[in-house]
């Protein structure tokens, strides 16, 4: 049995926490340790025995935690070695790191993890698949664009959770400053609900993903209904298989069994 549930999601910081078998996992750490515990609890479940935190790239709401949670619990901390490289400042003890390498296959447990590249504005982004018997969980955010090859990572997912940060229109006509909008719609900034759509469309026409969690809305830019019915107007007919729903804020999800 799998256990997912998106623990906190947007700029004010990201977790999701995996669970299979004996094994339990957080992607990320972007709010502080005492949010992280306080929503694992919710869960029926200790920050002290997760066995691994797996970090997608270095940017504050991805890993805000750490520095409290390597000193208060020994836990691995998973990230590239560039990734390691830019989070020198969070002086994590050396007995923590465990490097990885993208499309290099590892195993935390119970779960064989793959992480891949994605288009972002950060030293060394990647994303998660995550294996669980014979299931795949995708974690992707943060993603400028999809190009083919993120794609093709994506492909096979039983669920995605998937960034859909802004609405265009949205971006264009509100108060942030140029340059700010001209990074989050760039090709190596965020995703829009529109770009986001149309690739859960694809992937449910051609791979037959039927569980998506819109992840990563920004909350000057988006709006979570805006987000949902952007999606379903990429369907002519709403397929009554497919489930969309959107990743809280700032508490945690209801807990997704497969």
């Amino acid at each position: 049995m799998i256990r997912f549930c998106n623990l906190y999601s947007g700029s004010s910081g990201n977790s999701t926490y995996i669970e299979y078998n004996n094994t339990r996992i957080l992607i990320d750490a972007g709010v502080s340790c005492q949010k992280i515990v306080k929503g694992l609890a919710e869960l029926d479940v200790s920050l002290d025995t997760i066995d691994a935190i797996l970090i997608t790239h270095e940017h504050s709401d991805h890993t805000k935690g750490l520095t409290t949670i390597c000193n208060k619990y020994d836990i691995p901390i998973y990230a590239t070695p560039k990734t390691w490289a830019q989070m020198s400042l969070l002086k994590l003890p050396e007995y923590n790191h465990v490097a990885f390498n993208a499309n290099e296959k590892f195993e935390v447990g119970d779960l064989s993890v793959l992480a891949f590249p994605i288009p972002h504005d950060a030293v060394d982004p990647c994303a998660f698949k995550i294996f669980a018997g014979d299931k795949q969980i995708s974690i992707a955010t943060d993603i400028g664009h999809v190009s083919e090859d993120v794609y093709n990572n994506l492909a096979g997912s039983d669920v995605l959770l998937l960034e859909s940060n802004y609405d265009s229109n949205t971006l264009i006509y509100g108060h942030y400053p140029y340059f700010l909008k001209k990074r989050i719609a760039s090709d190596i900034g965020h995703l829009s609900n529109e770009s986001a759509s149309k690739t859960i469309k694809r992937l449910h026409d051609e791979t037959g993903l039927n569980n998506v969690i819109l992840a990563h809305l920004s909350k000057e830019n988006n709006f979570p209904e805006l987000a949902y019915q952007t999606v379903l107007s990429e369907f002519d007919n709403v397929p009554n298989e497919l489930k969309i729903s959107i990743a809280a804020r700032d508490k945690i999800d209801n807990v997704l069994v497969i």
